[in-house]
């Protein structure tokens, strides 16, 4: 069974990825396979920095992916331009590797910031929606990294919110401490291997 979590930078939806994973679910990072897909493809590097500026690549040759994450997501022209240039490099390793999970694993769960926005949640069996308020999520991000308020609120503008998702998913609501979520993850994990929803 393939399954996607997502939600908005800062919302918590990596977290409650890898409770389901440490329940026995197979997690495949979206974000760790954009990494790889940048790393692996100089051609791709090489696009990246004629769009945003030849001085992302380093003296070694590397990627400056802070840097080219502040400058594409300052505005909508900027994160359709990288969406562009990153998706048809992403977009079938993205399912090689969930077939591949789904072949080994009963519970795939694809760990994702864009899945509505990418148009592809008619992929899943069961689309989990992870929220948090918007302040709270751009206290929560600025805390555990090196982004500031502004920055995490531009990030937020690059995906969509609550009111423009659509079809059926199922809202996890993040305002709660850790074993909150903790609890809805048990409830969801014995939903999605046994059909029974715990009370």
């Amino acid at each position: 069974m393939l399954v996607a979590v997502t939600g908005n930078i800062g919302s918590g939806k990596s977290t409650f990825a890898r409770i389901l994973e440490e329940h026995g679910a197979r997690r495949v990072d979206a974000d760790a396979l954009a990494r790889r897909v940048v790393d692996e493809s100089v051609e791709l590097q090489q696009q990246l920095a004629s769009a945003f500026g030849s001085d992302l690549i380093g003296a070694a040759g590397e990627l400056n992916r802070r840097q080219l994450a502040r400058r594409a997501l300052v505005d909508e022209a900027g994160r359709r331009r990288l969406e562009a240039l990153v998706r048809p490099h992403l977009q079938p390793l993205i399912k090689a590797e969930l077939s591949a999970a789904e072949s080994n694993s009963a519970v795939t769960v694809f760990d994702a910031p864009l899945v509505f926005e990418w148009g592809i949640e008619s992929w899943f069996a069961h689309v989990f929606v992870v929220t948090t308020d918007a302040q709270e999520a751009a206290r929560r991000v600025a805390a555990s990294r090196d982004l500031d308020v502004d920055e995490v609120h531009e990030r937020q503008k690059a995906q969509f919110s609550s009111s423009q998702r659509v079809g059926r998913f199922e809202t996890v609501d993040n305002n709660g401490s850790l074993d909150d979520l903790r609890s809805m993850a048990d409830q969801i994990w014995n939903h999605l291997t046994t059909g029974n929803r715990a009370g």
